[in-house]
């Protein structure tokens, strides 16, 4: 999935049928931007990447994604398969708890 980074980038995933419009990246990006892009995109499935992390993932959800994308945060630093499924665990009790 390619990453979008500016307004332009994500009229053009849209335009070409993006299903999910990935920001990269997320942290340079930032929640506002999300947010600025809503205003006149508000139909656009954004999913951040890139310095999204378990303390953060709640927040992306709050400031308008549909979805995080976690890589380093999720599998980073030599996890055991069962460390990669408790951190799975935690960035989806994140996403639920803005949910609900």
């Amino acid at each position: 999935m390619p990453g979008t980074t500016t307004l332009k980038d994500v009229v053009t995933a849209l335009e070409c049928g993006a299903d999910v419009v990935k920001i990269f990246p997320g942290e340079v990006v930032g929640m506002k931007a999300i947010k600025a892009i809503h205003g006149p995109l508000p139909q656009a499935p954004l999913m951040p990447t890139g310095g999204v992390n378990v303390d953060n993932a709640g927040e992306w959800i709050k400031a308008g994604c549909v979805a995080v994308g976690a890589g380093g945060a999720l599998t980073g630093g030599g996890k055991t398969a069962d460390e990669i499924t408790e951190t799975a665990k935690k960035f989806i009790a994140a996403v639920k708890a803005v949910r609900e």
